[in-house]
């Protein structure tokens, strides 16, 4: 993975993966289910699943390049559904509709479960821009900090 300092709406942020994409459930009672997703050059896709609870964040992270099904029950009050469809390789992307669904079990409140879908779009790796007209303001401000010295003795 590579990282960078990249701006966004006037807001620098530190170790953004560019291949990246970071997909979450909506939290209830202080739990949600994320996803960070990153296309390997193989075709592959690697996906870090954590389960953000109020007992504590657990993660695990596996790859898949089908459509794949798998649970991940990380303590016994918590489980997580991943479903992966309509998996796509070109040149260019990797695309897929993922599935997310978390449920935590919470003592004299019950069993509470959260779902959503995003449909994903990853660049392969190694795809740069093709012109300057491909790129947003925010990249263009990268290089611009980039082309900068760092100890420039400006007047």
């Amino acid at each position: 993975m590579s990282t960078i300092t990249t701006v966004k709406s006037n807001e620098v942020y530190e170790g953004f993966d560019v291949q990246s994409v970071r997909k979450c459930t909506p939290s209830v009672l202080g739990f949600r289910v994320c996803a960070e997703l990153t296309a390997d050059g193989d075709g592959s896709v690697q996906i870090r699943i954590t389960a953000e609870t109020p007992f504590g964040n657990f993660s695990k992270t596996f790859s898949f390049n089908a459509d794949v099904d798998f649970e991940f029950n990380p303590i016994p009050r918590v489980s997580i559904k991943i479903s992966i469809r309509n998996f796509k390789v070109t040149d260019q992307t990797i695309s897929f509709n993922l599935k997310l669904q978390g449920c935590i079990d919470l003592p004299f409140v019950g069993k509470k479960c959260v779902e959503k879908s995003f449909d994903i779009k990853l660049p392969m790796p190694g795809l740069a821009a093709k012109s300057m007209d491909e790129l947003s303001s925010g990249d263009l401000a990268l290089l611009m900090l980039a082309a900068q010295e760092e100890n420039c003795q400006c007047n």
